[in-house]
């Protein structure tokens, strides 16, 4: 892909890349939108497991953008889930559990492919920020390697978002991990790195 934008519109399968935002979300629905409305005319299905906000933002955006979302979650072909309450139904002790995760999310992607027009289902997820936000590095890196396990060899792609200033950061350590785990970061409105693991 050449661009971020070119990136959220033809999204390819196992393709799985990020969104850095800080305080200000609103490039963040936007984009999020745009993938998933894009989807939508494509006749893929589509999954969002968001924070309560964020997943309000997205259908009103969608709705601006045309997209009938009420009539895509009737159809099955939308699924919208509660990202804190997903995240507690596969943490063990405090962290993810591979078999669980399977169970809830590997389960929804599943019922979500066999309602795709296209065979093709996209993901928005925000779990793994969650996890990040608090503090747990190494969970949320456990949780991006499930993720990618589930996308190896399927027709899904997955867009994740960390609540991450890159300014005000300075973990720089965590931002590789992160970086590691997708194929595209986008880091502002007009600026897209590719990790080694997107130089297929």
């Amino acid at each position: 892909m050449s661009s971020w934008s070119e990136l959220l519109d033809h999204a390819a399968p196992e393709e799985h890349f990020v969104q850095l935002y800080g305080r200000n979300d609103q490039l963040l629905t936007q984009n999020v939108s745009r993938y998933l409305a894009e989807g939508m005319r494509r006749g893929d299905a589509l999954v969002v497991v968001a924070t309560p906000e964020h997943a309000g933002a997205i259908t009103r955006e969608l709705a601006l953008r045309g997209a009938d979302a009420v009539a895509a979650s009737r159809d099955g072909r939308l699924v919208v889930l509660d990202a804190r309450d997903t995240l507690d139904r596969f943490l063990v002790d405090g962290q993810p559990d591979e078999l669980l995760f399977r169970a809830v999310v590997g389960a929804v992607l599943a019922e979500a492919h066999r309602r795709s027009a296209t065979g093709h289902v996209r993901a928005f997820g925000e779990m793994v920020g969650l996890l990040w936000v608090a503090g747990d590095r190494a969970a949320a890196t456990r949780l991006e390697e499930y993720w990618n396990d589930l996308l190896r060899g399927a027709a899904r792609s997955l867009f994740c978002a960390y609540p991450i200033d890159i300014y005000d950061n300075g973990d720089n350590a965590g931002l590789d991990a992160v970086l590691g785990s997708h194929t595209h970061m986008s880091l502002g409105p007009n600026t897209m790195l590719s990790s080694p693991r997107g130089r297929r």
